[in-house]
């Protein structure tokens, strides 16, 4: 009797082949979806502070300026800068907050009847600006968070000095 080697692989090396590989690529994919997903969430917390401290740069400079009147309005959700001295001279600024975004409007004199809106930041949850009792001080706050859940929030708050501006609250 003669005896013949086959070549080739059996059933059982095959299936044991395929095992193997399923559990590496399983492995590999929830490695890769889950450093995804932290990829997402630390963009998104980054983006979210990056707006809330663009905005708050931007207030704060403004107020530097030494404007003649700062006036806040809508029960502290809104703050209107007067006569702001720039390049082009003398600008008013409102600030508000309207559906997550955080608009500034611009009115470039007096006859300047309607002026340019823009956005100044994005996700932006919650914007205060409060009066300190008894000083010529004002605190703004600024809350942004890039979804409804609450996550990635994150708040900032700062004190300034109105050296040269009355303060109004309406």
């Amino acid at each position: 009797m003669v005896v013949r080697k086959e070549e080739g692989i059996t059933l059982i090396e095959l299936i044991v082949t395929l095992a193997i590989l399923g559990i590496v690529i399983g492995v590999y994919s929830s490695l890769y979806y889950s450093g995804y997903k932290s990829f997402s969430s630390t963009q998104n917390s980054v983006d979210v502070e990056q707006n809330v401290r663009f905005a708050m740069n931007y207030i704060v400079s403004l107020l530097e300026k030494g404007p003649s009147e700062v006036e806040i309005i809508d029960n502290g959700c809104g703050l209107s800068i007067k006569k702001v001295l720039t390049d082009r001279g003398y600008r008013d600024y409102t600030i508000t907050l309207e559906n997550l975004i955080l608009y500034t409007h611009i009115k470039e004199s007096d006859t300047d009847s309607r002026g340019s809106k823009l956005q100044l930041a994005v996700n932006i949850y919650d914007f205060k600006v409060t009066k300190k009792p008894n000083s010529n001080m004002i605190n703004i706050q600024i809350i942004g968070q890039s979804d409804d859940k609450g996550s990635n929030r994150f708040s900032l708050s700062t004190d300034v000095f109105l050296r040269k501006s009355g303060i109004n609250v309406q």
